[in-house]
């Protein structure tokens, strides 16, 4: 029963549209990219950022917490770009 909601949600009339259109989820993808790919690079230089719920991280659970966001940024990036030449899958 899961995959007939889902095949009938994948041709409802949003996502025909952005299937058209895929740039605006590169774009989407792009934008995320670049938040996370922020964070994690301030917060490495400055050596402590914030968890989940607000929390100040400092050491190693702020280092670990910023490259998880770096390396999440990068793979939205190349999500964003791979989504614009392609398309979406």
């Amino acid at each position: 029963m899961f995959s007939v909601v889902l095949l009938a949600d994948r041709n409802s009339p949003t996502n025909q549209w952005l299937r058209e259109n895929p740039l605006v989820l590169g774009l989407i993808f792009g934008v995320l990219g670049i938040a996370l790919l922020y964070f994690g690079i301030t917060g490495l230089k400055a050596g402590k950022t914030r968890g989940k719920y607000g929390r100040e991280l400092s050491g190693g659970a702020a280092m670990v917490t910023s490259i998880i966001r770096l390396v999440a940024g990068v793979g939205l990036i190349g999500t964003a770009i791979y989504m614009s030449i392609f398309g979406a899958w």
